[in-house]
């Protein structure tokens, strides 16, 4: 670690939890740093830490070694030519831009440009979604040169390169590791999970958590014997992250305890004139036995609900929605409709929202949409949006921006969140969901609906990072900039313009 960044650490944890690393410097700034008075710990902190950030932004280099790092290894790849463009880009360009440039790159066969390496390697620093795209176009030139500073280290190893290197299982940073137990995963899952059970016995807590979460990528049933000996982990974290993976198994040993545990309160009677009916009770009694699957029996202090509804949602979280539909003989939004008129709704409401944040079913999804979502609960709109398949998520983002009705999102919020619950290689919009969705947004905001929303100016050049050739046009120009109303956005709309014109030209490689 750097001391700079050692330093940060002990600011950020406080002196009294750890006591600074004062760094031990030669030469001239090793001597400024030592007359630094230490009679207060936490003044000597601050006046070191600024000491050495103004050095490093007037660029300050070590001292000479004897000994420098072997050469950079022949790139087998040709460099892309297009510098004016990638480093206009790289310098101001949003992320999803930058992201696509580092795509289209690697498609065309071309890496990074070695003068833009660094400016690359800070980009990626600052944005993990965006190091991915960008571990594929760096070289080994750029790879060597990550390995000379530390804070470039999470793209020492090409994990995103053609092979995978078992040197960054073994030597690389947590973020490292992680981006090769998921490419792992996806080749050979049998493989990744050993390495899993094996660290498992040697990791600490937050990289046994990371390590587990990663079995995500491909789960299947054969994951099953390592998750539920997870279960007994010494690390919560852990433990409740193997349960919510189980949770997502129908077949699993721990899904069908859980449905176990819920069969005898499921009661169907047919009555009659009325047909059968469907009713639930929760538990009377906490069973010790729950414990062992992770089920709490005291409740959180200030939760509203009473203790065996406490006791009820926690099982309900955890069995899988398809074993609803399979006992109550009900689709997802039949069994929503009757969970709202059940004495136990807000346990059964908000376990199903849990159970579907984990889950990720399509068809619970669209139930979910068409009610009233549970209050401080894990689902919003946003979170359901991105379980959906492209062309449907794209088709209730345009029911966002079209029926906002009574105006309590704003426009900003629509768009960013949408754009924000798109991974870096995301479709781009369909031309006709893209051409009606800017027609209403221009709508709204020539109306002055937007006046105030800030934001907004942020959210359209990020929506430009979306849109398919076909509405370039319609998004870049028709703007009335001389009304009040739109003023504001004068400066986003050209920006928007550069944004698109700079996609142009990555079409062409």
């Amino acid at each position: 670690m750097n001391p700079l960044a050692s330093l940060a650490t002990s600011t950020l944890l406080g002196t009294e939890r750890r006591a600074p690393d004062w760094p031990m410097l030669e030469g001239a700034l090793g001597t400024l740093l030592s007359r630094i008075p230490r009679d207060s710990e936490e003044k000597a902190l601050l006046q070191a830490a600024g000491v050495l950030g103004t050095c490093q932004l007037a660029g300050f280099l070590p001292a000479k070694v004897e000994h420098g790092p072997a050469p950079a290894a022949e790139d087998a790849l040709p460099e892309d030519s297009r510098i004016d463009l990638l480093t206009s880009i790289l310098t101001d360009g949003p992320e999803r831009l930058q992201a696509e440039a580092f795509m289209k790159m690697a498609a065309a066969g071309r890496q990074l440009p070695h003068r833009l390496l660094p400016r690359a390697l800070e980009c990626g620093r600052r944005s993990v979604a965006l190091r991915p795209s960008l571990l594929r176009v760096l070289g080994r030139r750029g790879e060597w040169l990550a390995a000379q500073n530390d804070s470039w280290a999470y793209a020492v190893g090409g994990v995103g390169a053609e092979t995978l290197s078992d040197d960054v299982w073994q030597h690389g940073s947590l973020d490292q590791r992680r981006l090769y137990l998921v490419a792992l995963r996806e080749r050979d899952a049998a493989k990744a999970r050993e390495l899993v059970r094996e660290a498992m016995g040697t990791e600490g807590a937050k990289e046994r958590t990371a390590f587990i979460e990663c079995l995500a990528t491909g789960l299947t049933i054969d994951d099953q014997d390592l998750l539920e000996a997870t279960l007994t982990d010494k690390s919560k974290e852990a433990r409740q992250t193997a349960a919510r993976l189980l949770s997502t198994l129908p077949d699993s040993r721990y899904a069908q305890r859980m449905a176990g545990y819920l069969s005898p309160l499921l009661k169907s009677e047919k009555k009659y004139l009325r047909g059968t009916t469907i009713s639930l009770e929760a538990p009377a009694a906490f069973d010790t036995a729950w414990k062992a699957d992770l089920i709490e029996e005291a409740k959180p202090k200030g939760l509203s609900m009473g203790e065996r509804a406490w006791w009820l949602f926690q099982i309900v979280r955890s069995v899988p929605l398809s074993w609803w539909e399979a006992q109550t003989g009900m689709n997802p939004a039949e069994c929503l409709a009757w969970a709202q008129k059940s004495d136990w709704k807000d346990a059964l409401l908000q376990g199903w929202a849990e159970a579907q944040a984990a889950q990720r079913r399509v068809e619970w999804a669209e139930a979910f949409l068409g009610i009233s979502l549970p209050p401080n609960g894990p689902l919003t709109v946003f979170d359901l949006l991105e379980t959906l398949p492209p062309t449907l998520r794209e088709t209730y983002f345009l029911k966002l921006v079209t029926d906002n009705d009574a105006k309590m999102i704003a426009l900003s919020t629509i768009v960013d969140r949408f754009i924000k619950g798109l991974p870096m290689d995301a479709p781009m919009l369909s031309p006709a969901v893209a051409v009606k969705a800017v027609k209403i947004l221009k709508q709204r905001i020539h109306s002055g609906e937007a006046r105030y929303d800030w934001q907004l100016r942020h959210s359209l050049v990020e929506l430009a990072c979306l849109l398919p050739v076909a509405a370039f046009d319609d998004l870049a120009n028709g703007w009335e900039l001389a009304k009040e109303e739109v003023q504001p956005l004068a400066e986003a709309v050209a920006r928007i313009g550069i944004v698109l014109d700079q996609r142009k030209q990555l079409q062409n490689p």
